[in-house]
Formats: C-alpha cells, sequence, structure tokens
C-alpha cells in the first residue's frame, strides 16, 4: 500500500509504528535510547516524522557516529502501559542495493567483527564450501544472497531473539531475521564486510498485517556498502525503508532500555501500519 511514481522509480510511504511495554510493577527509574528516526541518505527523504511516548521526557540526544539520531526517554516511577509511536512519511528511491550519502564516520572494516548471533560454525563453513569467491565482488555477493536464500525455510515463530546463525542453519528455518545473520557471518567468513539492517518493506498492496523487516548491507570496495535482502531474494529497491544499522540484531535494535532497581514483569507488544499517502 504504497504511492509509487513510475517514471523515476519513487514511492512514497507513510508508516505508523506503535510499540507498547506493560510494567506489572512500578519502574523506579527507566531510560530508554531510540533509533527509530529513518536513516538520512540519497536514497530516502524523510518528508515529516515525529516520535512520541505517552510517558516519560523525550530528549533528542545526538548522532551516532553510523548517522543514527539518537533520542532518549528518561521515566520515573511508571506503572502499566507505556507507548512510544513513530510516525511519518519518507520519498524512498530505487536506487538498485546501493546506499549512497550516508553520514557515518565508522570504518567498514570494523564489520568483519563476528558477535554471538554471527560467529561462524560448522554450518557456516559447510556452507561456504558451496561457493567459491571469484574476483567480481558485485557478482559474488549476489551469490552469496542466492545461497543463503536457499540455506533456510522462512517459517515464522521457529526462533527468537537468541537464535545465533548456526542455530538457524541448525533447524533449517527461520525469519528474515536469521537470514539476515546467516549472510552477515558468510560475508565476514570471506573478509567482506557486512552489518545488519533494521527498517520497513512494502509488500503486497493487499497485506493486512506489517511488521518491521531486516536486511543486509555488504560493503564492496569502489561501490560502498550494497544491500542485500537474502529472505527475497533480491537487492534491495525503493520498497524498503532504512532505519537503523549494528553488528547483529541486537546491536541495531531500534529501542533498547535500561531499569533500574526493577524485579517485576514486563510485556512487549507492537504494531506496524504501513498505508498510500493519498
Amino acid at each position: 500500500m504504497w504511492k509509487k511514481n513510475i517514471l523515476w522509480g519513487l514511492m512514497i510511504i507513510k508508516i505508523c509504528h506503535k510499540t507498547s511495554y506493560f510494567f506489572e510493577d512500578t519502574v523506579p527509574s527507566l531510560i530508554q535510547t531510540l533509533k527509530l528516526y529513518p536513516t538520512i541518505c540519497k536514497n530516502q527523504k524523510v518528508l515529516d516524522w515525529k516520535i512520541t511516548s505517552n510517558k516519560g521526557a523525550i530528549i533528542d540526544s545526538y548522532q551516532d557516529s553510523l548517522g543514527h539520531k539518537i533520542i532518549n526517554i528518561y521515566i520515573k516511577n511508571l506503572k502499566g502501559k507505556q507507548e512510544i509511536k513513530s510516525e511519518g512519511r519518507i520519498q524512498t528511491r530505487n536506487s538498485f542495493g546501493t546506499f549512497l550519502g550516508l553520514l557515518e564516520k565508522v570504518n567498514p572494516l570494523c564489520f568483519l567483527r563476528y558477535t554471538h548471533l554471527t560467529y561462524p560454525g560448522k554450518n557456516i563453513i559447510n556452507l561456504s564450501k558451496k561457493i567459491k569467491k571469484i574476483s567480481n565482488l558485485i557478482e559474488f555477493c549476489h551469490d552469496l544472497n542466492l545461497l543463503v536464500s536457499d540455506a533456510i525455510c522462512y517459517k515464522s515463530n521457529t526462533t527468537n531473539n537468541n537464535t545465533s546463525a548456526e542455530m538457524a542453519l541448525e533447524k533449517g528455518k527461520g525469519v528474515c531475521q536469521d537470514y539476515a545473520h546467516i549472510l552477515i557471518s558468510l560475508s565476514r567468513f570471506f573478509k567482506l564486510p557486512a552489518r545488519y539492517i533494521n527498517g520497513y518493506l512494502i509488500e503486497e498492496e493487499n497485506t493486512k498485517e506489517y511488521f518491521t523487516h531486516a536486511w543486509v548491507e555488504i560493503f564492496i570496495i569502489d561501490l560502498g556498502w550494497v544491500a542485500f535482502d537474502p529472505s527475497h531474494k533480491i537487492s534491495i529497491n525503493e520498497k524498503y525503508v532504512r532505519i537503523s544499522c549494528g553488528y547483529d540484531f541486537i546491536d541495531a535494535s531500534p529501542i533498547r532500555g535500561v531499569k533500574l532497581n526493577y524485579r517485576g514483569s514486563e510485556e512487549l507488544s507492537y504494531k506496524v501500519n504501513i498505508n498510500s499517502n493519498q
């Protein structure tokens, strides 16, 4: 559900993302760090965007070294429900996977570092034996993307936030997060910097339920960061909205919080609406 300029490959996408927390007992102090503002670059233009919370004080903090606009929420004595809402309109452009004009200062080689979720074990090593690295890195990265696409089957509710690339390969199934971790691990195994991307994808016009989406950026010398979606077997296009990046799912998480002196229960839910901009 989107508005598209066919001639220029442009889209205007309207998104509303609500994240709800419910705390059983009183939280004496809560600090949340948000990376919910769409990436500023030549591929996408933020037409309007706002972030609100029904509890606490929202403070624009800083822009980090990866270009994220960081926002903090400070709350005292929170009990019950908190709702964080990010919404607005973004104009996107199809750049055939390449990302231009990113406001970041980090050396791409930093993204050769493995994490717990992307560390290569026997399953990644065995997968690497099914492909041979070639001098044409663009073609090689496309081949890696297709290899990972066929490595597992897409199946919801089979993995969780702690499922590593190795574990997903062992299961033989997973979701976009797992495809991304596998491609990241495999790319780094071949000495190609790779990172996890969190954002949104417009799929079918009649889709009634939307979620956040995950894909991968691989750094190619003389070209820069190129984005691949192994769960869809493509390089990204104008149907994607980029929000945040990191070493893996945990590092790229759009909301992270620290609770002080709280041992009670916590429930999390979210809802994403993507509508045409009429």
